[in-house]
C-alpha cells in the first residue's frame, strides 16, 4: 500500500493547488488560468478541462489532473466538476467553487484503488491580485473540511467507514513570482482542527478503529523555489537548478482518543499535548528536518491489564541534518534526539517495585551529535546510489565526529558525556577497515553504585552480577567529584591505541 499512500498524499497536494495553496496567478481570469496550467506542468502533471468563456468571466467544467508514474506503473488520476474565475473589474481575479465539491481520485496500476475526496467550505473568499511580476493570494473560510467516501482496493468496494477533517477561521496569503526560477511564499493559518476515522475491517465487521482528536490552532510558513523546464523525476538535476524549500507548521494545543475492538475486547487511549512544530528544508546543499513537540500525556486502558498505563513527557525532540551535496571539503551535519522527564504512573513503578525502592524521578535521554562528512556521491542520482549499492564508489566519508551531549538519567543515577574525535581516512588498517579514530570522550556516572545495591536488595539483580559490573566500572572509571561519582577519559590516539584515563586498554 505504499503507492497507495504517496498518491493519496500527492491528491491532497493538487487540491490545496487547486485551492491557492501554491498556484499562480494573474490580473485576469485567462491568465489565472494559463499561469496555472503552467504551474502544474512544472510539477508533471497534466491539466485540462472544458473551458466556458462568459464575458470577463471563465468557467471552468471535468477539470482533470493526471500524473504519470512510470517507475511503479501507477498513473493518478484527480477530477473536479466545476471552478469559476471571475473579474472583478479592478484589476483582481476571485475564485469561486461549490461549498461542497467532490474530487475523484483514481490510481492505476498493479494495485488500482480509488476514491472520492469531499471538499468542503463555508464563507469562502479567495481573490487574487497584482501584476505579472508580483501575484497575490488572499483567502479566508469559516471551515474547510476533508471527507473520505466510496473507497474501492483492486476493483472492490471497502466498507472503510468515515474519515474526515475541519480546520475553523482559516486565513493565508500566497505571494508568487516567476522568472528563472517560481518562487511561492506562503502563510495560512487557522483555529480548531478536528479530525475523526470510524473504521471497521472489511473482513472481520467485529474489528473497528474509532479516533478522534482536535488541535487547537495551527501556522503554515513555506516558501518554494521551483526551477522552471524541469523534468521533475530527475531530482539531481532539479536541485542543481537552483530548487529549494523551506517550511514549517506549529500546532497548538491538542487532544484525541482513540478505541480498538478485536474479537469482542476494546482497548482506549487518550493524548495530550501543549503544542509543537515540525520543520523541513531541503535545497541542492543538504536536508533538515525538526520536530518537536511538549508537554505529552498519554493514557492506555487495555484488557491485559487491571489498571490505566499512563506516561508524560516535559519535551520530545528530534532533528536531522544531513548534506547532499556532492563536494571534495567536508560539510557539516548534525543529529538530535531528546526525551526529555519521561515519567510514568506508580502502576507500573509497582510491577516491578512494589517497595518504592527505586528513585521516581523523571528520565531523561539526550543524544545531540554534530560533525563533518565527504559527500563523495550524488545521493540523488540514482545511477551513482546503484554503484554505491554494488560497492563500487563510496557515498563518503566521516571525517569528525563531536558528541555534543550525552545525557541519560534514570532511577536516580545518571550518565553525562562530551567528546571530539576526528577520522583519518587514509588508515582502515588500524581497527579493521574503519578509519583511524583520534581523539577524546569524557563521559561521567552518578549514582551507579546506589541504583546497583537497590537492584539487588530488590533481587533483580544476582551479587555476582553486580561484582562483575563494579570491576568492570573500576578498569574504565576512576574516582570523580562528589559521592558515588565516576569518571572516564577515553582517548584514541594517533598510535591507534584506545587508552582509558591514561590506562591502555588497545
Amino acid at each position: 500500500m505504499t503507492i497507495h499512500r504517496s498518491k493519496v498524499a500527492w491528491a491532497a497536494g493538487a487540491i490545496a493547488c487547486m485551492t491557492g495553496g501554491a498556484a499562480i496567478a494573474d490580473v485576469t481570469p485567462a491568465q489565472v488560468w494559463t499561469d496555472w496550467q503552467a504551474s502544474m506542468t512544472e510539477f508533471g502533471i497534466t491539466v485540462s478541462a472544458r473551458e466556458t468563456p462568459s464575458g470577463n468571466d471563465l468557467k471552468l467544467n471535468d477539470i482533470v489532473l493526471t500524473m504519470d508514474a512510470p517507475e511503479d506503473g501507477a498513473d493518478t488520476e484527480v477530477t473536479f466538476p466545476e471552478l469559476t474565475l471571475s473579474d472583478n473589474g479592478d484589476g483582481t481575479v476571485s475564485i469561486t467553487f461549490p461549498e461542497t465539491l467532490p474530487v475523484s481520485v483514481a490510481v492505476e496500476g498493479p494495485e488500482p484503488v480509488s476514491f472520492d475526496l469531499i471538499y468542503s467550505t463555508s464563507e469562502m473568499d479567495m481573490t487574487v491580485s497584482g501584476d505579472a511580476s508580483e501575484m497575490i493570494y488572499a483567502y479566508t473560510a469559516a471551515t474547510v473540511g476533508l471527507a473520505l467516501e466510496d473507497l474501492v482496493s483492486e476493483g472492490e468496494p471497502v466498507d472503510f467507514g468515515t474519515a474526515t477533517v475541519q480546520m475553523q477561521d482559516v486565513k493565508g496569503r500566497t505571494v508568487t513570482t516567476v522568472g528563472d526560477l517560481r518562487n511561492s511564499d506562503q502563510q495560512v493559518t487557522s483555529g480548531p482542527i478536528t479530525y475523526q476515522v470510524n473504521a471497521t475491517d472489511p473482513e472481520d465487521p467485529t474489528s473497528k478503529f474509532n479516533l478522534t482528536g482536535q488541535i487547537d490552532n495551527l501556522e503554515l510558513l513555506a516558501t518554494v523555489a521551483m526551477p522552471m523546464g524541469m523534468d521533475m523525476t530527475d531530482m539531481a538535476a532539479v536541485m542543481a537548478a537552483g530548487f529549494a524549500a523551506d517550511g514549517s507548521y506549529v500546532f497548538g494545543p491538542g487532544k484525541s482518543s482513540y478505541e480498538f475492538t478485536e474479537e469482542g475486547t476494546a482497548t482506549q487511549a487518550t493524548s495530550s499535548s501543549a503544542g509543537g512544530k515540525l520543520s523541513v528544508k531541503m535545497d541542492g546543499e543538504g536536508v533538515e528536518y525538526a520536530a518537536s513537540s511538549q508537554d505529552l500525556a498519554v493514557e492506555v486502558v487495555t484488557p491485559d491489564l487491571p489498571f490505566p498505563v499512563a506516561m508524560g513527557m516535559k519535551e520530545a525532540k528530534f532533528g536531522l541534518n544531513v548534506p547532499i551535496a556532492q563536494k571534495e571539503e567536508a560539510q557539516d551535519f548534525g543529529m538530535t534526539f531528546v526525551l526529555g522527564d519521561l515519567t510514568v504512573s506508580d502502576q507500573i513503578w509497582a510491577m516491578f517495585d512494589p517497595s518504592a525502592q527505586l528513585p521516581r524521578d523523571p528520565a531523561t535521554l539526550a543524544l545531540e551529535l554534530s560533525g563533518k562528512a565527504r559527500v563523495m556521491a550524488n545521493l540523488l542520482d540514482p545511477a551513482q546510489m546503484a554503484s554505491v549499492e554494488e560497492g563500487t564508489a563510496e557515498a563518503g566519508e566521516l571525517d569528525a565526529l563531536t558528541l555534543d551531549r550525552l545525557l541519560l538519567r534514570l532511577a536516580g543515577a545518571e550518565l553525562s558525556g562530551t567528546g571530539d574525535v576526528v577520522f583519518d581516512n587514509s588508515d582502515k588498517e588500524t581497527y579493521d577497515g574503519i578509519p583511524k579514530p583520534v581523539g577524546t570522550v569524557a563521559l561521567t556516572l552518578k549514582g551507579a553504585n546506589a541504583l546497583l545495591d537497590k537492584l539487588v536488595a530488590m533481587g533483580l539483580m544476582p551479587e555476582e552480577q553486580v561484582m562483575g559490573a563494579r570491576m568492570m566500572m573500576s578498569m574504565f572509571a576512576v574516582p570523580g567529584e562528589g559521592e558515588d561519582t565516576l569518571k572516564s577519559d577515553i582517548e584514541f590516539n594517533e598510535e591507534g591505541q584506545i587508552l582509558a584515563n591514561g590506562q591502555r586498554l588497545k
